[in-house]
């Protein structure tokens, strides 16, 4: 009887030693130091698409184990980058309960990175980290480089591509006065129209490029193109008070209704405004031609953008040169065009 109620005892002891140490145990878990202080540093290599390999972060803060960029967004090129960095304390560490205020970030690159935003738990912590705009400190983004006229006095003007470009602002000038401003996202542009139309003289551009966001670099200008009379005869511009360079291909000459002129690439016709169609229909002297989108004057078929519809513009010489022909077998007698110049059947 007493080595029974001895065993008894012995157990509930044994138990109640069991349940003081597990209790211990769970006293022990629940007494981690919080982590006081949580000071990164960050450093960068500021660029449009940057990524994650272009920064290096750490933390000598007491508590903190292991400090890494586990992302980055908004990366385009003039938009705040976006870097996530994940924080984990050290074993015997927690932050939950480390004072919001003491969460701070040491820029080493200088060039104002900031927090945004900063979530806890007891074994992790999260920082949202907003760099500057990726333009800043590139002294080279939307420079744009090696403006040149075409070889032979040619009217075409051509530029290096700029870093993050969407597109380009041009400015002509003749004379140091501002003859024409056009947008284009191309690296050329050909100005031989508004050298027709304004004549002899010095001319230069001004271009600058854009960004999507709307940042715009500065204003590059190009050396001067001389235009004299005879550069601008080979352009196919007036260069006299009569205007016009003789007989157009449709047999009629200068007049007042406008004039035929021709030049390395081909026929177009300017108006007594001074204006030349483009684009579009005209019909001169009694005839219908079209001209592309530079204004010279096509020839053979075009399906037209209006009705689309096939059209026969005369390719042969003489007085018959571009105009629409109707009521005829065309282009060696295979197909055949109605009276409004359709193409209505084929041999």
């Amino acid at each position: 009887m007493i080595r029974n109620h001895i065993k008894k005892v012995a157990s509930v002891v044994l138990t109640a030693s069991m349940i003081l140490g597990m209790t211990g145990v769970a006293f022990a878990k629940n007494t981690k130091t919080v982590v006081q202080n949580v000071k990164i540093n960050i450093s960068y290599d500021l660029a449009p698409g940057m990524n994650s390999g272009n920064i290096d972060v750490d933390s000598d803060s007491p508590g903190v184990d292991d400090v890494k960029v586990s992302s980055i967004t908004n990366t385009d090129f003039g938009k705040k980058p976006k870097v996530t960095i994940k924080v984990k304390p050290d074993e015997d560490y927690t932050f939950k309960g480390t004072p919001s205020g003491n969460i701070t970030l040491n820029d080493a690159t200088g060039k104002g990175a900031t927090i945004s935003k900063v979530s806890t738990t007891s074994g992790n912590m999260s920082i949202t980290v907003t760099l500057p705009k990726t333009s800043a400190g590139e002294s080279g983004a939307l420079e744009v480089n090696d403006i040149s006229w075409g070889d032979n006095d040619s009217p075409v003007v051509t530029w290096e591509s700029a870093n993050y470009a969407k597109q380009y602002e041009v400015k002509l000038y003749r004379n140091n006065s501002i003859k024409d401003n056009i947008t284009t996202s191309g690296t050329s542009y050909d100005f031989r129209s508004k050298i027709r139309e304004y004549g002899k003289g010095s001319y230069t551009v001004k271009i600058r490029a854009a960004a999507s966001n709307g940042t715009k670099g500065n204003w590059t200008e190009s050396d001067e193109f001389d235009v004299d009379e005879d550069i601008l005869a080979s352009l196919g511009g007036q260069t006299s008070s009569n205007g016009g360079n003789g007989t157009g291909p449709n047999g009629s000459s200068a007049g007042n209704t406008g004039a035929w002129l021709k030049d390395n690439v081909g026929w177009w016709y300017i108006n007594a405004d001074r204006t030349y169609t483009t684009n579009n229909w005209q019909q001169i002297n009694g005839n219908w031609y079209y001209f592309d989108n530079r204004g010279y004057m096509m020839t053979g078929w075009l399906k037209s953008p209006y009705s689309g519809k096939w059209y026969w513009l005369s390719t042969e010489g003489g007085s018959n040169l571009g105009k629409m022909l109707t009521n005829q077998w065309v282009d060696n007698n295979r197909y055949y065009v109605d009276g409004s110049g359709v193409w209505t059947q084929s041999r």
